[in-house]
């Protein structure tokens, strides 16, 4: 039997011109469409992360650790064989120690950025509604080189990447890519 899925994001700041639910919108999209593919379903979405680099920024929320660990565990005790579909890369390292059937969306292009082209694009084909255009413009920023980070000393305005090279074209490339690899990665995991 084909595994249920669970998308998996945050809730956190994307610079002025995102929604703090971003990484939940995409993975929800994905998840939807690889389920719509693959003749399953999405079973829940989990809206909020483990995001504690990004709570210098107001209205970021985060669930702990082990918060989130109870979480995981939880939706494996009800549905059983689940594969969690993640746009947010703080759930990373929590979904690999709880030794879950996990895709990570954030690995597939490198570098992922943090509101700046790839997301933007994304939310502009996915949820153009919710992207602040006027506010879309170039930002300072540091790509991180070290863990233990916090996004104040990357970013004053929790941008990484450049959101004016976004586009809804590049976003539905985007999906599509997304889409692809994630189907590749369950197929590896059903096998």
């Amino acid at each position: 039997m084909m595994a249920y899925l669970v998308a998996v994001g945050s809730f956190e700041q994307h610079g002025p011109h995102l929604p703090f639910e971003t990484d939940t919108f995409i993975a929800e999209a994905v998840a939807l469409e690889v389920a719509k593919k693959l003749g399953t379903k999405l079973v829940q979405t989990i809206p909020v992360g483990v995001s504690p680099e990004h709570m210098d920024f107001e209205g970021t929320k985060t669930l702990s650790v082990s918060g989130f660990k109870e979480k995981i565990k939880d939706i494996v005790s009800e549905y059983g064989n689940v594969i969690f579909i993640n746009g947010h890369g703080g759930n990373n390292k929590t979904l690999r120690e709880t030794s879950v059937k996990h895709v990570n969306l954030t690995t597939f292009f490198k570098p992922y950025d943090h509101a700046g082209e790839i997301e933007t694009s994304l939310i502009m084909y996915l949820k153009p509604g919710f992207v602040k255009t006027e506010q879309i413009r170039k930002h300072d920023f540091r790509w991180p080189d070290k863990d233990g980070w916090k996004m104040k000393d990357l970013s004053i305005s929790g941008v990484l990447g450049d959101p004016t090279q976004a586009s809804p074209e590049k976003g539905k490339k985007y999906f599509k890519q997304l889409v692809e690899k994630s189907i590749e990665k369950i197929d590896e995991m059903q096998t």
